[in-house]
């Protein structure tokens, strides 16, 4: 599977991908753009660690329809229910799947095992994934304005990625924008520049020019949420199924929840009867 595979879990955490460990800061004065990255890895890493879930509506765009989600993130993986297709109310045959797929979830152990090995896979990708950034890109910075800082980044012609999905990072090209105030991401944009092989495209393959957007917003300090989040690639996967991944979410409405909510307890709060 490509390196966005189960992109609408995986997305809403692919700004982790733009960042790495700091050890010490040096005087802002001294900030390279390597620097920037760094403050900005560490400060979203730590912020990860303390596992915080949260409430939020996700307007999820999607060949040509416009779907309005509400999400509880839980323990074990975050969990959706349909709120509106188009402005309006969902229709009768939108409402029963919806229902149905939700109470599969609420009596299905083993879904709800699936759900959870889901979870914690992506969290591990991204983990390696963040780990890999200080080698597989090279950064400039461009500047700032009005309390952001602009920095490039471009692969590293001398990364030699271990994994299809860090030769998926490590393709990228692209900007991201980091909060000089409290170094933390608020935008990355990054494009596929070339196509990238796995198994000399044997297993998969993107194609060159795929796209992807993530924007951050502060919610208080030291707390930051994705906002909006944007993918499109197209390849092939195990010599002739197609890839084509286009989404497009923006996230509002954050609400903070228990630590410990539970699948039981989201599925409660999202008033499935």
């Amino acid at each position: 599977m490509s390196t966005f595979h189960n992109s609408r879990h995986l997305g809403r955490r692919l700004p982790l991908l733009g960042f790495c460990f700091l050890l010490a800061s040096p005087p802002l004065s001294a900030q390279t753009a390597r620097d920037w990255i760094k403050d900005a890895c560490y400060n979203e890493l730590q912020q990860r660690q303390q596992n915080r879930l949260w409430a939020s509506q996700i307007q999820r765009r999607n060949a040509g329809r416009i779907y309005l989600e509400k999400e509880i993130e839980t323990v074990d993986g975050p969990i959706r229910r349909l709120l509106s297709v188009d402005g309006h109310e969902p229709s009768a045959s939108e409402r029963r799947q919806d229902d149905e797929r939700l109470r599969t979830l609420m009596h299905n152990p083993k879904a709800q095992l699936a759900m959870k090995k889901n979870r914690e896979g992506d969290e591990k990708k991204a983990d390696d994934l963040v780990r890999a950034i200080p080698d597989a890109f090279l950064f400039e910075d461009q500047g700032y304005l009005e309390g952001v800082e602009k920095i490039a980044f471009r692969p590293n012609p001398a990364y030699n990625p271990a994994t299809f999905e860090e030769k998926a990072l490590n393709a990228l090209r692209g900007v991201i924008l980091i909060d000089r105030e409290e170094k933390r991401l608020v935008q990355l944009s990054g494009t596929l520049t070339q196509q990238v092989d796995f198994g000399d495209g044997a297993i998969a393959q993107l194609k060159k020019g795929g796209t992807i957007e993530v924007k951050q917003i502060r919610l208080s300090p030291g707390i930051w949420k994705t906002s909006f989040f944007s993918l499109n690639i197209n390849g092939r996967i195990a010599l002739f199924k197609p890839i084509s991944k286009q989404r497009d979410e923006t996230l509002s409405d954050f609400r903070p929840l228990a630590p410990d909510t539970s699948i039981a307890q989201a599925l409660e709060q999202l008033t499935l009867k």
